[in-house]
């Protein structure tokens, strides 16, 4: 199957209340341990690049092979999504090289050089029929003092939100209701009334960052206020990492590093499909 983009995998999920699990992938390995995963689910799947991933392995190679396993796992549908893309120029190279779908996050500007940002790359990507993801808000990292990631005024209200959508014609939207990237250090406040709100004054799908650390019970009230795409990446390096860690220990004197790529492979997929049983999208292919 050829890849597709956000709206081919998010209409249906926004209708049958399960969000699509989107997995930051870093190399080829990374990549088919969590197509692999969706195929064993029978589930639809969102690979993100994030542009250091563009940068270290190159665009074109990247692409290729989004589009060789989707090809092998034809039964599923693939979206190769670019994330937080804030430099115009690799938004362009994705594009160029055969991404399905794109992320512009102009957010640390103010709403309206967002809009005028987010305006210029979905008039270049939509008519070569990629979708685009924006960003209202601040969602910050887990580093950021605690003050600055729990200042009210951070977060995404509905009114910017329909300004935003309505000006931009984005075709999914990030909104900053109180997650974070990286690892939480502390039970995040997230304001699910917000995203509630958000979501229902939207006709496009909305989008959760930093679903890394959150509880099963947090994803499920995710659902129950609107996500339909949630993006999953400390997870999975931390899977990677460990895994190399754990195999070298227990075995010291390896000699074959096949045998190491398949013990992190499988230990990423598992992640996987752990993720997208607690999402729903399991046999939503």
């Amino acid at each position: 199957m050829p890849l597709v983009t956000l709206s081919n995998v998010l209409e249906r999920a926004g209708t049958e209340g399960y969000a699509v699990g989107t997995f930051n992938v870093f190399d080829h390995l990374s990549m088919a341990a969590v197509i692999t995963a969706a195929a064993e689910m029978n589930s639809p799947v969102i690979v993100q690049t994030l542009p250091p991933v563009v940068h270290h392995w190159g665009a074109p190679a990247v692409a290729g092979w989004a589009r060789i396993l989707s090809h092998e796992h034809d039964r599923i549908p693939v979206v190769l999504h670019l994330d937080h893309g804030q430099d115009i120029g690799v938004i362009h190279q994705c594009i160029e090289n055969g991404w399905t779908s794109v992320m512009i996050d102009a957010s640390r500007h103010s709403l309206e050089e967002n809009i005028r940002l987010t305006r210029a790359v979905v008039e270049e990507a939509h008519p070569r029929g990629i979708t685009v993801e924006g960003e209202i808000g601040a969602i910050f990292s887990v580093e950021d003092s605690e003050e600055l990631r729990q200042a009210a005024n951070h977060l995404a209200t509905c009114e910017s939100c329909v300004a935003y959508v309505q000006e931009t014609e984005v075709d999914a939207l990030a909104p900053a209701i109180g997650t974070a990237h990286g690892l939480y250090k502390q039970t995040p406040r997230i304001d699910y009334d917000r995203l509630r709100r958000i979501s229902e004054s939207l006709e496009i799908p909305v989008v959760i960052h930093g679903g890394t650390g959150l509880a099963q019970a947090d994803f499920h009230e995710l659902l129950r206020s609107g996500a339909t795409k949630i993006n999953i990446a400390t997870q999975i390096n931390l899977e990677y990492l460990e895994a190399v860690r754990s195999y070298l220990t227990s075995h010291p004197h390896t000699k074959d590093p096949l045998d190491l790529c398949t013990h992190a492979a499988r230990r990423i997929k598992e992640k996987a499909i752990e993720f997208i049983g607690i999402f729903g999208s399991a046999n939503k292919a």
